[in-house]
Protein backbone atom coordinates (compact mmCIF):
# COMPACT_ATOMS: atom_id res chain seq x y z
CA UNK A 1 0.00 0.00 0.00
CA UNK A 2 1.17 3.22 -0.81
CA UNK A 3 0.44 5.37 2.21
CA UNK A 4 1.16 9.41 1.93
CA UNK A 5 3.48 10.57 4.53
CA UNK A 6 2.03 13.91 6.48
CA UNK A 7 4.55 15.86 8.21
CA UNK A 8 5.12 15.92 11.77
CA UNK A 9 2.76 18.55 13.56
CA UNK A 10 5.61 21.17 15.56
CA UNK A 11 6.49 20.43 18.50
CA UNK A 12 5.92 23.28 21.16
CA UNK A 13 9.96 23.57 21.63
CA UNK A 14 10.16 24.06 17.51
CA UNK A 15 7.35 26.78 17.62
CA UNK A 16 9.25 28.55 20.32
CA UNK A 17 12.06 28.40 18.58
CA UNK A 18 10.56 29.78 15.44
CA UNK A 19 9.05 32.44 17.24
CA UNK A 20 11.44 33.63 19.28
CA UNK A 21 13.60 33.40 15.71
CA UNK A 22 10.68 35.56 14.34
CA UNK A 23 11.39 37.86 17.71
CA UNK A 24 14.69 38.90 16.93
CA UNK A 25 14.56 39.35 13.11
CA UNK A 26 11.65 41.62 14.36
CA UNK A 27 12.72 43.49 17.38
CA UNK A 28 10.32 46.66 16.75
CA UNK A 29 7.62 44.49 16.25
CA UNK A 30 3.88 46.20 17.77
CA UNK A 31 1.48 43.77 19.46
CA UNK A 32 -0.36 43.50 16.27
CA UNK A 33 2.45 41.80 14.23
CA UNK A 34 3.54 39.64 16.91
CA UNK A 35 0.16 38.32 17.36
CA UNK A 36 -0.10 38.24 13.51
CA UNK A 37 2.84 35.81 13.46
CA UNK A 38 1.60 33.74 16.14
CA UNK A 39 -1.78 33.17 14.29
CA UNK A 40 0.15 31.87 11.08
CA UNK A 41 2.25 29.61 13.19
CA UNK A 42 -0.83 28.78 14.83
CA UNK A 43 -2.41 28.05 11.67
CA UNK A 44 0.08 25.71 10.65
CA UNK A 45 0.07 23.64 13.16
CA UNK A 46 -3.68 23.35 13.62
CA UNK A 47 -3.47 22.16 9.74
CA UNK A 48 -1.37 19.10 10.39
CA UNK A 49 -2.86 18.17 13.28
CA UNK A 50 -6.60 18.33 11.61
CA UNK A 51 -5.06 16.20 8.85
CA UNK A 52 -3.09 14.07 11.22
CA UNK A 53 -6.43 13.31 13.23
CA UNK A 54 -8.42 12.81 9.92
CA UNK A 55 -5.59 10.14 8.44
CA UNK A 56 -5.68 8.19 11.74
CA UNK A 57 -9.45 8.06 12.01
CA UNK A 58 -9.94 6.88 7.78
CA UNK A 59 -6.87 4.14 8.72
CA UNK A 60 -9.46 3.06 11.84
CA UNK A 61 -12.61 2.97 9.85
CA UNK A 62 -11.55 0.39 7.41
CA UNK A 63 -14.88 -2.30 7.52
CA UNK A 64 -16.71 -2.24 4.61
CA UNK A 65 -19.76 -0.12 4.96
CA UNK A 66 -23.71 -1.30 3.97
CA UNK A 67 -24.74 0.15 0.75
CA UNK A 68 -27.27 2.95 1.65
CA UNK A 69 -29.07 1.74 -1.48
CA UNK A 70 -29.89 -1.57 -1.02
CA UNK A 71 -27.99 -3.20 2.32
CA UNK A 72 -25.18 -4.80 0.68
CA UNK A 73 -21.91 -4.96 1.76
CA UNK A 74 -19.74 -2.54 -0.60
CA UNK A 75 -16.35 -3.24 -1.84
CA UNK A 76 -13.49 -1.24 -1.75
CA UNK A 77 -13.31 0.88 -5.48
CA UNK A 78 -9.94 2.54 -4.93
CA UNK A 79 -8.69 5.42 -3.13
CA UNK A 80 -9.77 9.58 -3.88
CA UNK A 81 -8.43 12.79 -3.36
CA UNK A 82 -10.33 15.14 -1.54
CA UNK A 83 -9.20 18.74 -0.59
CA UNK A 84 -11.44 20.44 2.01
CA UNK A 85 -10.64 24.23 3.59
CA UNK A 86 -10.38 24.64 7.01
CA UNK A 87 -11.63 28.17 9.09
CA UNK A 88 -8.39 29.51 8.27
CA UNK A 89 -9.13 29.12 4.45
CA UNK A 90 -6.30 26.20 4.46
CA UNK A 91 -6.28 23.11 2.55
CA UNK A 92 -6.46 19.68 4.19
CA UNK A 93 -6.07 17.09 1.36
CA UNK A 94 -7.64 14.12 2.30
CA UNK A 95 -6.43 10.49 0.80
CA UNK A 96 -9.88 8.46 1.02
CA UNK A 97 -11.25 5.24 0.54
CA UNK A 98 -13.89 5.12 -2.29
CA UNK A 99 -16.88 2.02 -1.87
CA UNK A 100 -18.83 0.45 -5.01
CA UNK A 101 -22.02 -1.79 -4.28
CA UNK A 102 -21.36 -4.90 -6.32
CA UNK A 103 -25.34 -5.89 -6.10
CA UNK A 104 -26.73 -2.14 -7.26
CA UNK A 105 -23.65 -0.13 -8.43
CA UNK A 106 -24.21 2.61 -5.89
CA UNK A 107 -21.04 4.57 -4.84
CA UNK A 108 -19.76 5.80 -1.88
CA UNK A 109 -17.22 8.33 -0.99
CA UNK A 110 -17.15 8.51 2.62
CA UNK A 111 -17.53 12.32 4.21
CA UNK A 112 -14.69 13.99 5.86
Amino acid sequence: MDEKQTPQPLQPDELSRKLSQWERENPRATFTEIEEAVEVELAQLRKQVVEEMLQQKEAAAQEAPTCPQCGEKMVKNGRRQRELKSKEGQTIELDRQHWRCLSCGETLFPPG
